[in-house]
């Protein structure tokens, strides 16, 4: 602690809490001055630590996302939900500090759960290098390794899942022996912010939920919150990486530099001057005028729109697949497709299409599976596989083509090439299009491979 408390002796320190006495000497504020300056806070909060961990949204979809549920098209849906349930997780943290008590360990489930909205499934590596999808569970602590490969190659250890829950006991223990300590709260929400990243506590969300639980402690001691702009990632990953040797003073300094940008916002609030930045709802909203709200996205029901499904979205895709791949089977003597895990046929007899769309209007599974052979290639005999999968979601179709990998004692291994996920609302077509070049040229390096 003697250390810890050494650190509020810097001089960045020293100057936010010189701007802190000048902007408190002006309070209280307008409810309308808090409300605008907090808005803007919020914005650039929610679109940096989204940015940060890889959403594709910009600043300026992020605002029209947020502030008019306007969707930006062509980018994935669920960084869409990312931004929503992040702006839900700043409402339900606001409310914790409103009950003026530390942090549980119940309540950090919960904005964890706010913050990643539903389950997912993410691909992965595991240790012998075999990709695969895991599933991230919500509200729940990790029960895999999340270490991660540098940029150097070298790997970065987490905390162990099975040691989990006793180190995040010891850490709300030392949440608690801190406020006690009455250490300054931006050296105190620098290193909870570490420690807890250190842990790594969750498959996902680690980072998004670290700068809300920093921000909690900040926004409880009347200091503003701290936004980590994205273009500084690097030489906050390089401060954090710092910290696991124990020496937090770059990560207080970072801290410190970032409150005293959020400080000018104030500043600049209350001297009357324009708070907004350039990138900033004004230049960008036209853009998305004519998308769709997200709350009146159509939400489907599989069993009652299954005939517009199959017929707009299956068979249009086959029907633009077939020809291409009636192309390739040339070069094999046989081709034929399994059916949710069934065999139709050969794919290139006469009644082999109606046959399947037969089967698919008795389907009852919104999830539908494709596997498809070539076989005994005319020169080499081997055959080549992959497999397409599709999945009607409430509001989202996702596609998925994986190839054959490798079979094992513990079934059939695969490895996805293609992978995509649209909103019923959007033009099919380039999506169609898309895929089927993927597994043509996925095709012809196979068949290349083999002629080598």
């Amino acid at each position: 602690m003697e250390y810890l408390k050494s650190l509020e002796n810097l001089e960045e320190i020293k100057f936010i809490d010189q701007q802190k006495r000048l902007i408190d000497e002006q309070r209280p504020f307008s409810r309308e001055m808090e409300d605008k300056i907090f808005q803007k806070l919020k914005l650039d909060w929610n679109y940096n630590s989204n940015a940060i961990e890889g959403n594709q949204l910009t600043y300026g979809e992020t605002i029209a996302f947020l502030n008019f549920g306007l969707t930006a098209k062509g980018k994935p849906f669920k960084d869409h939900l990312d931004i929503k349930g992040h702006n839900e997780a700043i409402q339900f943290m606001l409310q914790l500090i409103k009950e003026n008590r530390p942090i549980s360990e119940n309540d950090i489930f919960d904005l964890h759960k706010i913050l990643l909205v539903e389950p997912y499934f993410t691909k992965t590596i595991s240790p012998e290098g075999i990709e695969f999808q895991k599933e991230i569970k919500i509200g729940k602590y990790k029960t895999s390794p999340n270490h991660v490969k540098t940029v150097s190659g070298d790997i970065h250890y987490y905390t162990n899942p099975e040691e989990v829950p006793f180190e995040m006991t010891k850490l709300l223990d030392w949440y608690r022996n801190v406020e006690e300590e009455n250490l300054h709260p931006v050296v105190f929400s620098a290193v909870f912010h570490h420690k807890f990243t250190a842990i790594h506590p969750f498959d996902d969300g680690n980072g998004r939920l670290a700068r809300l639980l920093s921000n909690f402690i900040l926004l409880k001691y009347q200091y503003p919150v701290i936004v980590i702009k994205n273009q500084n990632k690097n030489q906050y990953y390089a401060a954090l990486n710092i910290a696991d040797n124990g020496i937090y003073e770059d990560l207080v300094k970072l801290f410190a530099e970032n409150i005293t940008h959020s400080f000018s916002i104030y500043e600049k609030a209350l001297s009357g001057e324009n708070i907004n930045e350039p990138d900033d709802l004004d230049k960008e909203i036209e853009l998305f005028t004519k998308e769709m709200r997200v709350q009146n996205i159509k939400a489907i029901d599989f069993q009652y729109d299954k005939n517009y499904l199959i017929n707009t979205y299956i068979k249009g895709f086959l029907e633009y697949l077939f020809p291409k791949l009636n192309k390739i089977e040339q070069l094999f003597q046989k081709f034929y497709v399994n059916f949710n895990n069934k065999k139709i046929g050969f794919a290139n007899t006469n009644d082999f299409h109606s046959i399947a769309f037969q089967k698919l209007l008795k389907i009852n599974n919104s999830k539908v599976i494709y596997d498809f052979f070539f076989e005994e290639y005319i020169i080499g005999k081997y055959t080549i596989n992959f497999k397409i999968m599709l999945e009607f979601n409430n509001k989202t179709l996702e596609f998925k083509v994986y190839k054959f990998y490798k079979t094992t004692m513990f079934g059939i291994m695969t490895n996805e090439i293609y992978s995509k996920e649209i909103l019923y609302s959007e033009n099919p077509q380039p999506i169609f299009e898309e895929i089927t070049r993927s597994i043509i040229n996925y095709l012809m390096n196979e068949i290349k491979k083999h002629s080598n």
